[in-house]
């Protein structure tokens, strides 16, 4: 795992082999809580992980 320290307006930049990029910003910090926000090609698929999980059950 990779942690990594942001301060709201800051981002972290992913970039798949193929070239696709997704862009993580944080865009605020409320104690205990976090919002983000997702910049990706509209080829990557961006889910809550509990929506992702169910994705995969679904597909099984």
């Amino acid at each position: 795992m990779l942690i990594l320290t942001r301060l709201p307006g800051e981002a972290v930049v992913m970039e798949t082999a193929s070239g696709e990029t997704a862009k993580v910003v944080v865009l605020e910090n409320r104690g205990a809580q976090v919002r983000l926000g997702v910049i990706a090609d509209r080829s990557i698929s961006v889910d809550r992980e509990e929506i992702y999980l169910r994705k995969q059950k679904e597909r099984a």
